[in-house]
């Protein structure tokens, strides 16, 4: 990457990446203390039974992707990193195949809508290790491995083809901040999430793409878990070292984020509730920090309108801050109605979580220094 276009034009491509590679960091979009937000809609609806490549839904009925409003909404607020949140069916429609152009093109407006905004985009593959194909009236949900051995797995070359196309079409745009190569894969069985992922990374490097990417653990990306479902090191191998691990956390018994139970009930059941803003990410951080590796959250969130959960969220932003990690809320987007985990304004007013968030994102003091935009920082 480069710091200016001045820069890439005297020293060239090569140089370029070889200076990237020797001195670090370039846009350190994925290093330092500081808070995002992550922009969801693009990925509704793919959960339903009947979704699949072959019946993705409608865009303004069944899927969104946020409006300049939204962008401008935590742009103001000084939320300027933003995960967003993709569906890998939506965009590629027949694996191995072309992008789909008008998914594709939403995409590249949504790129050019944050870079007005000065914001950095994540792209976060939101498909949980899979991919959901029809055969006939038949909705198989293949999960992705390195080599597949049986029917309910997909080869792993089909998720690097995608990244590689979609690469080829935003790599050098001033907003991309990271590639989100698989949100949350999870039951995995023998398929080798951490084999596929290393080959993606590797795949995107052979063809000169330096963009830093996020590779999310197993086991749904649990940050209070990863030592269960990870390796004891870091398993992807970047010669730019421009990798980032992604872990999520939520502060429910389960940490699903479903927050089925209130905080006060949660309290009834578990008298260490309270902790667990501060508990849940030890295990995470204490694995990059052994092994010197970047960690980033890419989800975290409590219900707006239980205050029982200010405390805890507190707590987390905290030591996040102190432990000097990237973090991107959940979630933004206008589209989620009464959801408890929603981010957007009631009332007129800003929820509590994300004063909480915007104000702790005020005292972190990491700036980064982004692509193509001269003399300017690119906010966290």
């Amino acid at each position: 990457m480069t710091s200016q276009v001045s820069t890439q034009r005297t020293l060239g491509v090569g140089l370029l990446l070889a200076l990237t590679a020797g001195c670090g960091e370039m846009n350190s979009v994925s290093r330092g203390a500081g808070f995002g937000i992550n922009l969801a809609g693009a990925e509704f609806g793919a959960l339903r039974p009947e979704f699949s490549n072959a019946s993705i839904g409608e865009h303004g009925v069944d899927y969104f992707f946020p409006s300049e409003s939204a962008f401008t909404y935590y742009a103001k607020q000084g939320l300027k990193l933003v995960r967003l949140p993709i569906s890998w069916e939506r965009l590629q429609p027949q694996l191995g195949a072309r992008l789909n152009p008008s998914y594709l093109g939403r995409l590249l407006e949504c790129l050019d809508t944050a870079g007005k905004m000065d914001c950095s985009v994540v792209i976060d593959l939101h498909n949980y290790g899979r991919y959901r194909e029809r055969s006939g009236s038949t909705v198989q949900e293949l999960v992705i491995a390195s080599q597949a051995t049986k029917r309910t797995e997909l080869e792993g070359s089909y998720l690097i083809d995608l990244w590689l196309r979609l690469s080829t079409r935003v790599r050098n745009h001033p907003a991309i901040a990271a590639y989100g190569l698989m949100n949350e894969p999870h039951d995995m069985g023998g398929a080798r999430w951490h084999d596929t992922s290393n080959q993606v990374v590797r795949a995107l490097r052979n063809t000169g793409d330096s963009n830093w990417v996020w590779v999310a653990g197993d086991g749904w990306s649990s940050a209070d878990r990863w030592d269960q479902h990870n390796p004891a090191a870091p398993w992807i191998t970047d010669e730019l070292n421009r990798t980032a691990y992604e872990a999520h956390v939520y502060f429910d018994s389960d940490g699903s984020g479903k927050y089925v139970r209130s905080f006060a009930e949660e309290a009834q059941l578990d008298p260490k509730t309270g902790q667990r803003g501060y508990e849940r990410i030890q295990t995470f951080v204490n694995w990059c920090e052994r092994n010197k590796a970047v960690g980033v959250i890419g989800e975290f969130g409590v219900p707006w309108a239980d205050p029982g959960w200010l405390p805890v969220l507190e707590q987390f932003l905290t030591e996040i801050r102190r432990r000097k990690i990237k973090a991107c809320a959940w979630a933004g987007g206008q589209y989620w109605g009464d959801y408890n985990l929603s981010l957007e304004a009631r009332d007129g007013r800003d929820v509590a979580p994300l004063q909480l968030i915007t104000w702790h994102n005020s005292q972190s003091t990491h700036p980064l220094i982004a692509r193509d935009i001269q003399s300017r920082p690119v906010p966290r």
